[in-house]
């Protein structure tokens, strides 16, 4: 497989969560999966660039980007009717946040098998 860039995570999230609301596919995806990609290179300790996100980190920055969508259509959705699949706003909000944990939950696990990067300070003692 190839390296991604954000527009790729994009695509994948696409494919995950349907009917992603006009107000958060586009660039305010794109930032999502970016603060998401940042997120993941804080936590592991190694670089990855918004054109060049390897396989070890594609999975786990959908799922984190996926997570943030569907927690954020429910927050724009005040009002109004939002579906997720079979699912609508209406007949079980619960449903979204099963969906959202559920993502969110994925990208820890994948994120603990990767492993942190840890430095070591030796304090100077008095």
């Amino acid at each position: 497989m190839t390296d991604w860039n954000l527009g790729s995570i994009g695509t994948a999230v696409h494919a995950l969560v349907p009917n992603i609301s006009s107000t958060l596919s586009g660039a305010r995806l794109l930032e999502i999966a970016d603060r998401k990609r940042e997120y993941v290179e804080n936590y592991t300790g190694v670089a990855i660039g918004s054109t060049a996100i390897t396989i070890d980190h594609q999975d786990i920055i959908v799922n984190l980007t996926a997570s943030q969508v569907v927690r954020s259509q429910l927050l724009s959705a005040a009002g109004q009717n939002v579906s997720l699949g079979d699912f609508s706003k209406g007949s079980s909000t619960s449903a979204f946040s099963t969906a959202a944990q559920t993502f969110e939950d994925a990208a820890k696990e994948q994120l603990k098998s990767l492993g942190r990067k840890v430095n070591y300070y030796k304090a100077w003692g008095v």
